[in-house]
């Protein structure tokens, strides 16, 4: 396990108050929802949208007592750490309409990428989702709930250390690095490691994530999923409820099935984002390592000949081209 924050206990209970602010401390920004969030309705002008991302912005900032906030984007062309090829069940993100984006979210994209006015830093990933930027920028410290506050209203970064700030009243939950369940104390979810084991059981279904679905022959859903792992203290504890409800579904793809689930839905906390980077929380095992390296080749040998095929489209538009 992670070694936890061994003063987690002497941080300050969440807030509406502003912080005073700690030097070093930088607030992260989930900027693909901002955009949406700051949009509004058809009714609202471009200047308005800009207007509320920027005070969103300065807002979770003075809030949460950080001397800076960068704001952290997916590219158009990102691989999103290879979560399309991952995915069989069920096609990652496969029920997301394009065409039902708000009509100033073009705007607030280039405003939140380009704008070169904008007081605060921005980071683009191209390898790896805005979520998994957060999640690197979380762990990469010694003490993230010190230095590090998570600003978004995406549950999946729950999972992470840090401090977050909730998106509407701007209360802040202190996670711990190593912690395993930190209850808000304000809005009472689930915080920490335990949150991406319910995950692994109930699913996602903002990025149409199945998670197990059936256990048992009935659906799983929340109240199935804290049920299943309730009493659990650790990520081991958690890893014998998740793989037992896994083996009796899947039976002998019961380990393929797990870490296609958690490659999914773990976010990537190395600077290369690799696929093994699970193995951060999930207990290593014979079964779990062999199930990876199978994974991690097949996305691999995909990610080639998808390459290939967009050299070839490239190299035949430049034939036609050329006349």
């Amino acid at each position: 396990m992670a070694e936890v924050d061994s003063d987690a206990a002497a941080q300050p209970m969440p807030t509406t108050i502003a912080q005073e602010t700690v030097p070093g401390r930088v607030c992260h920004v989930d900027g693909d929802y901002l955009a949406y969030y700051a949009s509004g309705s058809d009714n609202t002008t471009a200047g308005a949208a800009r207007h509320i991302a920027k005070n969103k912005i300065e807002t979770f900032a003075t809030m949460s007592g950080s001397m800076k906030a960068r704001v952290h984007l997916t590219s158009g062309g990102s691989t999103k750490g290879e979560r399309f090829l991952i995915a069989t069940i069920k096609p990652y993100q496969g029920h997301r309409d394009k065409g039902k984006r708000p009509k100033n979210w073009p705007v607030l994209r280039e405003y939140l990428e380009l704008d070169p006015y904008l007081p605060y830093e921005r980071k683009l990933w191209s390898d790896r989702e805005a979520d998994d930027g957060l999640a690197f920028e979380s762990h990469k410290v010694y003490r993230p709930t010190e230095s590090v506050v998570i600003a978004t209203k995406d549950k999946d970064m729950r999972m992470l250390p840090g401090v977050h700030i909730d998106w509407a009243d701007y209360t802040l939950t202190h996670v711990p690095k190593g912690a395993y369940e930190v209850i808000g104390p304000y809005n009472g979810l689930v915080y920490g490691t335990k949150w991406f084991w319910l995950q692994m059981l109930q699913g996602d279904s903002a990025d149409f994530i199945p998670g197990l679905e059936k256990y048992e022959g009935k659906d799983i859903g929340e109240v199935t999923a804290a049920q299943l792992l309730a009493g659990t203290t650790c990520n081991e504890e958690a890893m014998e409820v998740v793989s037992s409800a896994y083996y009796g579904t899947y039976n002998k793809q019961w380990a393929d099935r797990l870490v296609e689930q958690a490659g999914l839905l773990w976010l990537r906390t190395n600077f290369d984002a690799p696929i093994n980077d699970m193995l951060r929380v999930v207990p290593p095992c014979k079964a779990v390592l062999a199930a990876i390296n199978r994974l991690a080749r097949r996305v691999r040998e995909q990610r080639e000949a998808l390459n290939n095929i967009i050299a070839q489209a490239a190299a035949l538009e430049d034939d036609t081209a050329a006349g």
